[in-house]
């Protein structure tokens, strides 16, 4: 009797022990998943407090492993300790403090355009400037040969119209923003940090394109370097910039509270002035004849038969986004008081035309002008020629054009006038008017 209770006693205890077995094994499958998000992967998380593990190679036998209460990363001048989930899928750097400098032409600025994370205004345009910025890992793992370019949008949240920082060979006058030329070479190694979150330099970045063999550090917050040139973007328009990870093809993230750096231009500005040139100047293919102001054109006493000419200077600056046009008309013909007036020629300002062909032999007086701007609206090259002459109009005319924001244009106007015996004596007076139209 005894022995028979004996044995089912011990086939109870195999029972059991087959059972506990069998359900480590579920329990172990169930862990041994990935959890995911729109934001996140967690690769295969080991929630026990200890195992046995055996994995070799030709270098390493790892014999086992120990479970972490909280993830987490620390590091020293000599270690770093990567603690939590046993799987560190790369390089997660996140977006942290920034300021604007204002003095390219130094390794290390020191002429802040505002406090850190706090917006600069009036920006100009054609200023060369630096930002400094850090991105802090979030994983421990290095980020290798890591190229970091630089995006901007009018908005902060870069849901729509975002643009890469131009190529500084590429600038166009009205790209924006290009990559700047600064004291520092691209990719060359930083000496010093500047913001108040950073713990590790990295590199002064003046181009987005080109390649790195820089390693960001992981689990470090790096301090990097961005030399940008402002290139006719919008006036007074805050502008938001953020770094895009070019070897992931990723936009860099925000930190938690933190804000991407932004600027805000310079309000519109106009400068728009008329000068004289002297007699003698050699201009458009013609030397003058007389003396001009800013506000006259004195032919004086004109010879029968001859071509006399004068001109004007215009001058123009403006950082309107598309640049600008100028037109000229005419309030009144040349008349004299008993109302006899010097006939225009003939050919106009869409169709100009040379001298000959415009003031005809038989005519008892002509005159007309020319334009030194050989690329109008459109692309229109009608007065690149020299020999291009138009009469003046009533209603106004273009005679000046630029797509581009600019920085002292200059424009010189030609005025011709020819007399012939059949011309009424006396004096001769007329009024032309200029529009200058920016276009911000």
């Amino acid at each position: 009797m005894h022995k028979k209770s004996a044995k089912k006693y011990l086939l109870s205890e195999a029972s059991i022990a087959l059972t506990l077995l069998m359900s480590f094994i579920a329990l172990n499958v169930v862990h041994a998943t990935d959890y995911t998000s729109s934001n996140f992967i967690v690769r295969n998380p080991n929630f026990g407090i200890g195992g046995t593990h055996n994995a070799t190679s030709t270098n390493f036998v790892m014999t086992g492993t120990l479970g972490q209460t909280a993830p987490g990363a620390s590091s020293g001048d000599n270690f770093t300790a990567e603690t939590g989930f046993q799987y560190f899928d790369g390089f997660e750097p996140r977006s942290q403090n920034w300021r604007w400098y204002d003095d390219e032409n130094n390794e290390t600025p020191t002429v802040a355009l505002a406090g850190e994370n706090i917006t600069p205004s009036d920006v100009a345009n054609n200023n060369t400037i630096k930002l400094r910025l850090t991105l802090g890992d979030q994983t421990g793992v290095a980020g290798t040969d890591t190229k970091i370019k630089l995006q901007f949008s009018e908005y902060s949240d870069f849901s729509q119209d975002v643009y890469d920082v131009v190529e500084g060979w590429n600038c166009q006058g009205n790209s924006f923003f290009c990559y700047g030329d600064g004291v520092d070479a691209d990719n060359d190694l930083m000496t010093t940090l500047l913001l108040t979150d950073s713990t590790a330099t990295s590199t002064h970045n003046e181009s987005g394109t080109s390649t790195t063999s820089f390693d960001l550090r992981g689990g470090e917050a790096s301090e990097i370097e961005f030399t940008i040139k402002t290139d006719g973007p919008r006036v007074n328009t805050t502008y938001y910039f953020r770094a895009y990870n070019a070897s992931t093809s990723e936009p860099i993230l925000l930190g938690e509270g933190e804000s991407y750096p932004s600027i805000i231009t310079a309000g519109s500005n106009l400068s728009f002035t008329i000068s004289g040139i002297s007699s003698g100047e050699v201009t458009e293919g013609i030397t003058t004849d007389i003396d001009t102001t800013a506000n006259t054109i004195p032919f004086g006493e004109l010879s029968f038969g001859e071509e006399t000419e004068a001109a004007q200077r215009l001058d123009i600056t403006t950082n309107a986004t598309e640049g600008y046009q100028i037109f000229v008309f005419e309030r009144q013909q040349l008349t004299h008081p008993s109302g006899n007036q010097i006939d225009p020629i003939t050919t106009t300002n869409p169709a100009p035309g040379t001298w000959a062909a415009g003031c005809s032999a038989l005519a008892t007086g002509c005159y007309g002008y020319h334009t030194g701007d050989d690329s109008l609206a459109a692309g229109s090259a009608r007065f690149a020629p020299d020999n291009t002459y138009a009469q003046f109009d009533s209603i106004p005319r273009e005679v000046a054009y630029s797509a581009i924001p600019t920085d002292g244009d200059v424009v010189d106007m030609i005025y011709k006038i020819e007399v012939q015996e059949g011309q009424v004596g006396g004096l001769y007076e007329s009024n032309i008017a200029y529009i200058i139209v920016p276009v911000f």
